[in-house]
């Protein structure tokens, strides 16, 4: 049960600013760059692939558990390549950590219920032919859920060309601006959004190597409604991995999403004292999502050229 708030419901979007933020974001990633801008022998064709498992539980005085997983597979061909990749986060904990139940000096101590405090779920998959050695068309399309943000479902296709500005060994940077179509499903229905809607994407992905055992990945997607200025969203990962042998490396991530308009929540609703009402009102929810992990990297690659 809820009531309409002005405040939630504006009749009047704002024109985003985030201009700064992608722009430092892109500056960033050039700025690992290597002062060569040349192209290297390209790598082989075949598959590549790079799986990600980190757990953590606890039990006892507190009981808590935190999944996360991410794979991607890549098809090399001399001039096209399809890429394919997903990840999950799920993070549970016992609501209230310990509980007694009974009478006060007869009672039984129990671990409450497990309660899901985070579930996030992505999938995506690009498909590149080169025209030339630099200029390339592109199509994709990903999915999405994440309910503790609002988002039921999210599904955006696109289609659009990439530029790969520095191809070496130890360096690469290519960017991309695609046409987009989107369509999501939110959790609480929001009268002042389109669920479907055309849009705009420009992206830039980087990889920079450190010797011969670390390096780090960056990708940043800007993703902008064409029907509404104000539904943009960011998309910033980092990855920094260290090689422990051939398959095997450590590697740590950080996941920054970011959403100008972001999708409407419900909310448990307290009075001044902190007692619960029992009724729930919809809030837009955090602008802002980060999601650190730290994660052991099992990677496959071709030896030489496969035909």
């Amino acid at each position: 049960m809820f009531t309409r708030d002005p405040s939630i419901f504006p009749g009047r979007r704002r024109t985003p600013r985030i201009g700064r933020w992608p722009l430092a974001s892109l500056v960033g990633l050039l700025a690992v760059a290597n002062p060569g801008w040349a192209a290297d022998a390209p790598p082989p064709p075949g598959w590549y692939s790079k799986s990600g498992l980190s757990f953590v539980m606890t039990g006892g005085n507190s009981g808590t558990s935190t999944l996360g997983a991410k794979v991607e597979v890549k098809r090399l061909w001399p001039r096209s390549t399809f890429a394919l990749g997903g990840s999950v986060v799920r993070a549970e904990a016992s609501e209230p950590t310990r509980r007694a139940i009974g009478g006060p000096t007869d009672f039984r101590i129990e671990t409450g219920p497990s309660v899901l405090k985070a579930a996030k779920y992505d999938v995506g998959s690009t498909f590149d032919r080169r025209l030339t050695d630099r200029l390339a068309w592109q199509v994709g399309g990903g999915f999405e859920r994440d309910r503790f943000a609002g988002v039921k479902g999210r599904t955006l296709g696109l289609v659009g060309a990439t530029y790969l500005l520095a191809n070496r060994k130890e360096f690469t940077l290519k960017s991309g601006l695609a046409a987009t179509v989107t369509h999501q499903s939110e959790v609480v229905d929001d009268p002042t959004t389109k669920d479907t809607f055309i849009g705009v994407r420009l992206s830039a992905d980087a990889e920079r190597k450190f010797g011969a055992n670390s390096a780090y990945v960056g990708g940043l997607a800007v993703d902008e409604s064409l029907e509404d200025t104000a539904d943009a969203r960011v998309r910033f990962a980092n990855a920094l991995a260290v090689s422990m042998n051939r398959r095997l490396a450590l590697q740590v991530g950080l996941l920054l999403l970011y959403d100008h308009q972001p999708s409407l929540v419900l909310l448990p609703l307290f009075d001044g004292s902190g007692v619960a009402t029992g009724l729930t009102v919809p809030a837009r929810a955090a602008t802002l999502d980060t999601t650190f992990t730290v994660s052991i990297v099992v990677s496959f690659a071709p030896r030489a050229a496969t035909p």
